[in-house]
């Protein structure tokens, strides 16, 4: 569910928004800079839309599960992960009700969180409680500073605070809003996101 465009509503039709022949969403920046620090371990990849950041994971040894409410999404990130050769699983869920007992040492949610209210306070909780400890949670999504453009309906942008505030026990590596380009069709744009990188206190435990 990859939100590179405006969100006019919460009726989105994700079915309707993969159909066809959608472009490929670059590998965002962000998720190659923070993870190029990190020792390969597991990933969760919440809102993966047509999967290019698990794929991008799952080449350079990340074990990367993927979730996205859009079928279509999902299916596309299969056939590109088989056709990349890369190991990654895919699970075509909603983020807004979705959950996992499962513990990551990298979790990710970019440009993909629900609209204000509970299922974004519902995908927060869930994205937290995922990071295991040691590990690391990455949140890109576009700043709430956009609402006076009309660019994007005002729910679907967040606060760094609103991000922050959801993160107790989390010690904060970065939370900042900072102009990122984004591609929308043969345009591209600088746009303010709020970016957030916090780490779950406790030593990092991976498979061997």
């Amino acid at each position: 569910m990859k939100g590179q465009g405006p969100r006019a509503n919460d009726d989105i039709d994700w079915e309707a928004a993969y159909a066809g022949d959608v472009p490929d969403t670059p590998v965002d920046r962000d998720v190659v800079r923070i993870a190029t620090e990190l020792p390969p371990g597991s990933a969760l990849d919440l809102g993966c839309g047509t999967g290019q950041n698990s794929i991008w994971l799952g080449a350079r040894g990340w074990r990367v599960h993927g979730v996205d409410v859009a079928r279509g999404a999902i299916r596309r990130a299969q056939s590109a992960a088989a056709k990349a050769g890369v190991t990654a699983s895919f699970e075509n869920a909603d983020v807004t009700t979705w959950r996992t007992k499962e513990r990551y040492d990298l979790v990710i949610s970019t440009y993909a969180l629900p609209s204000r209210g509970p299922g974004r306070r519902h995908a927060l909780a869930v994205a937290c409680d995922a990071v295991a400890p040691g590990g690391t949670l990455l949140i890109c999504d576009f700043d709430e500073s956009l609402a006076d453009s009309g660019w994007m309906a005002a729910d679907h942008l967040v606060s760094l605070d609103e991000i922050t505030e959801a993160l107790p026990g989390f010690e904060l590596d970065e939370a900042e809003v900072r102009l990122t380009q984004h591609s929308h069709g043969s345009e591209a744009s600088d746009l303010p996101v709020a970016i957030v990188v916090a780490r779950q206190p406790g030593p990092l435990t991976q498979e061997a």
